[in-house]
């Protein structure tokens, strides 16, 4: 198996309308956004994209949609598809390699929660069984999940067990750990918005939300760092951290992103959905003097 997935790769957002039903009209706008921008690859159905509050169905939609409008775009889509009982992952694992998506991603058990490496790996094993034809990618966020057993132990009994196992979606702490051991065709794909240390240390591949809003910058810390100007990287870097710290001092990560995302770009994803609340109006008007301030021209208000 060919793993080719790589470089930086936008975490999407769910787009929503004011009911809280899944907009798919917003998708094809989005995508070539994106595309548009340089960015070639998409996760759906992360912490981003909110898919713990939605139904298996409205997941395994969205996923569909996702893949047909990405296609003609030659765009590569990972499905996360963890967060909810096992059954319900093996369903849509068999659905991501039914309608092609081109690898899965997914979180660990969140309830009966794995304790030692060799349970972790078990369960990884039960769904990469569920589409044998695609990829594996395991999500780890300790924060959220309460997972966090040894990843360098979790590395090699992954990669020897489980054939299609290529890597995660973890921070820079994680992958500077594992990095001597992955194959050729393995990667860590960075998590958060700390791009640059993160090229330095040889991981160029990430999948961070802020990619959907601020794309061109991200990917230009990368090409930065790779070209050997460290110092034009760090005015970046530091860049990119004061958009991140004034988006998200006056409210939740996902909703607040979610709002910058409309300001910034024009592309409305709407709410999040319950139990995530949105940003109320004075927040929502921090954000965009905050932006403005940083001379970042935004859509109304």
């Amino acid at each position: 198996m060919i793993f080719n997935i790589q470089g930086v790769l936008a975490p999407v957002f769910a787009p929503v309308d004011e009911k809280g039903n899944i907009n798919f009209d917003i998708i094809p706008r989005y995508a070539q956004f994106l595309n548009n921008s340089g960015i070639n690859g998409i996760l759906v159905g992360g912490t981003t994209g909110e898919a713990v509050t939605m139904t298996v169905k409205e997941r395994n939609d969205l996923l569909e949609a996702w893949v047909k409008t990405a296609r003609p775009l030659d765009m590569k889509v990972i499905a996360q598809i963890g967060g909810v009982p096992l059954p319900d992952i093996v369903e849509m694992a068999k659905f991501a390699q039914e309608v092609h998506a081109d690898a899965i991603m997914t979180l660990p058990e969140l309830y009966y929660k794995p304790r030692t490496v060799e349970h972790l790996v078990s369960y990884l094993a039960v769904v990469a069984k569920a589409a044998p034809s695609l990829p594996l990618i395991y999500y780890h966020f300790p924060m959220m999940s309460g997972v966090d057993v040894n990843m360098s132990e979790f590395l090699t009994l992954a990669s020897s067990r489980i054939p299609t196992f290529k890597g995660m979606k973890a921070d820079l702490g994680v992958a500077v750990q594992v990095a001597d051991q992955l194959a050729a065709d393995q990667r860590i794909f960075i998590a958060n918005h700390q791009i640059a240390p993160a090229v330095l240390m040889g991981h160029e591949s990430s999948i961070a939300t802020v990619t959907n809003i601020f794309p061109e910058l991200v990917q230009s810390i990368v090409e930065a760092v790779k070209s050997g100007d460290v110092f034009q990287a760090k005015i970046q870097q530091e860049h990119l951290n004061r958009l991140v710290n004034i988006i998200t001092s006056h409210g939740d990560f996902v909703p607040s992103m979610k709002e910058a995302m409309e300001l910034v770009t024009g592309i409305a994803m709407g709410p999040p959905r319950l139990p995530l609340l949105p940003l109320g109006e004075s927040s929502k008007k921090s954000v965009a003097d905050n932006l403005k301030a940083l001379n970042v021209k935004t859509f109304s208000p």
